[in-house]
């Protein structure tokens, strides 16, 4: 059996604001998750709910022994249902959520009568599904705790964010998250190169690392550089940016509109130097940029058919016309 889960150490605030609300009974029927994604909500999201679940929980985690626990670490607890978007897809069915009427109905099988379910991430709903969980929460089932996990909750129908008690997740102080890192990656430079990378979430830190992606943003960096000086076009460029994941060119590209637009604004160091030559260009545009950008990965991240080549293309065509402007090169 694996250990139980805990909450990471820079979610201290959020899972006391949650232990003083179990403690006095008063935990709500729905709890909604929010923040950027890559910040460990899943993880505090499954270690809440196999400390819920417990039959003798600690302080701070379940206490991995009991007979629910080791259901729990098997990925067999009777009261326990788990709703995520099918292999190979990247949105929720709405029969998945429907499901949920069932298992409410039944009587939870553990001692203390609770069933816990979890759905991530929430904004993976189109509109049939997220009625269909709005009809749950409008009437819920005694004992049932439905906990959400979104990165962009602003996504969710109002309604659905209403009959939820939000707890909110903003980006960890690098303080607390790059001893965790360092532990992982072996040293602190790199460490805090990755949480530089990834705007400071460190989940996503480490999938970088894991993936060799600092290697492959600085390929990025100069096929982009030499776009600008006239080396190659945005169609080929967007070409040969088809060959890297989607998503990992959406994140470069996010990071680095990010960087250059704290950099405008706040002067903050960037984090790629060859983006120097960028810091003349007009900071409403950067902002216009990453706006488009985000809702991109968004959109993606939900599931929505994209044209990939088309959207790179056009990106890649405005931010040539955009420097050429500016006569950066």
């Amino acid at each position: 059996m694996s250990e139980p889960q805990h909450a990471y150490a820079w979610q201290m605030p959020q899972w006391q604001d949650l232990q003083r609300l179990i403690s006095v009974e008063r935990l709500p029927h729905a709890l909604l998750l929010s923040g950027p994604s890559a910040i460990g909500k899943l993880r505090f999201a499954q270690a809440l709910a196999g400390y819920l679940l417990c039959e003798s929980p600690g302080t701070l985690a379940a206490c991995g022994e009991c007979r629910s626990c080791h259901f729990q670490g098997e990925g067999a607890h009777p009261d326990f249902k788990e709703i995520c978007p099918e292999e190979g897809k990247r949105q929720i069915g709405v029969d998945q959520v429907r499901s949920l009427h069932q298992f409410s109905a039944q009587h939870a099988h553990r001692s203390g009568g609770r069933k816990i379910v979890l759905i991530h991430p929430a904004e993976a709903m189109n509109a049939n599904t997220a009625n269909a969980l709005l009809k749950t929460l409008e009437e819920p089932a005694s004992g049932t705790l439905l906990i959400l996990v979104s990165h962009s909750s602003s996504q969710l129908l109002p309604t659905i964010r209403s009959r939820c008690l939000q707890l909110s997740f903003g980006v960890p102080r690098p303080e607390l998250t790059e001893p965790w890192l360092r532990d992982y990656v072996g040293d602190q430079v790199t460490a805090l190169r990755l949480l530089a990378e990834t705007g400071g979430r460190p989940l996503a830190a480490r999938q970088v690392f894991d993936d060799d992606g600092l290697a492959s943003r600085e390929r990025f960096d100069q096929g982009l550089i030499a776009l600008v000086e006239g080396q190659s076009s945005p169609l080929q460029f967007a070409k040969e940016m088809l060959d890297a994941d989607f998503l990992v060119v959406l994140d470069w590209w996010v990071a680095r509109l990010l960087s250059l637009s704290r950099h405008q604004l706040a002067g903050q160091a960037l984090t790629a130097p060859s983006w120097q030559r960028f810091k003349s260009l007009p900071e409403k545009s950067v902002i216009t940029g990453l706006e488009r950008a985000l809702k991109l990965r968004a959109s993606f991240s939900r599931g929505v058919g994209l044209n990939k080549q088309l959207i790179l293309e056009s990106l890649f065509l405005e931010w040539t016309q955009l420097c050429q402007n500016r006569a950066v090169a």
